[in-house]
């Protein structure tokens, strides 16, 4: 085992206990310990206002729009994980608060209106493609990625039969039967 020797005032003393290796895996993680950002021990994510859930709803709704092909209970549900994950995290709390508050303040801008109140559904979405690269817009696009077509209960509604590898894969059993495309 390497035993380095610390120089201490003009004197040598063993340190059996390190070893390079500790040394670098220590350093390491004082490294990543100081680069994440500094949140007081009580931090607590603040919740979202009944405005905000509601604008958080509409945008669910204005990303992949299938209106009158589903009802309001996947979004519904998507928007309520992201509310909870928000609550466990201040990270993720902050994001949406910004998010929104930039989602907002270009609705305001530009229609001079609250995001919800405007009434086109083309309009909306000039405003979304103006965050679409926002990592707001993207944690949401992502969560309702996965809790819409991602959920088996809906897959019959999208005319998807579900994975196909387990029986040799997909026999042409007419690819044009979906009627919402």
């Amino acid at each position: 085992m390497y035993n380095p020797l610390l120089q201490i005032g003009g004197s040598a003393l063993a340190c059996p206990d390190v070893t390079r290796r500790r040394l670098l895996k220590s350093m390491m993680f004082v490294t990543a310990a100081l680069a994440l950002p500094a949140l007081p021990p009580d931090a607590v994510a603040a919740p979202l206002s009944a405005d905000q859930k509601t604008t958080l709803f509409r945008l669910a709704r204005d990303i992949y729009p299938h209106e009158g092909f589903l009802d309001d209970t996947p979004y519904q549900a998507v928007v309520d994980a992201i509310i909870v994950e928000a609550e466990g995290s201040p990270a993720v709390a902050d994001l949406l608060s910004k998010g929104l508050a930039d989602l907002e303040e270009r609705s305001q801008r530009i229609y001079k209106t609250n995001y919800t109140a405007i009434p086109k559904p083309e309009e909306r979405e000039g405003v979304l493609r103006s965050i679409e690269l926002t990592d707001f817009f993207q944690k949401i696009k992502g969560g309702l990625l996965m809790g819409l077509y991602n959920n088996k209960e809906l897959w019959p509604k999208f005319g998807y039969d579900g994975s196909s590898w387990e029986t040799g894969g997909f026999i042409d059993k007419g690819f044009d039967k979906i009627d919402w495309f």
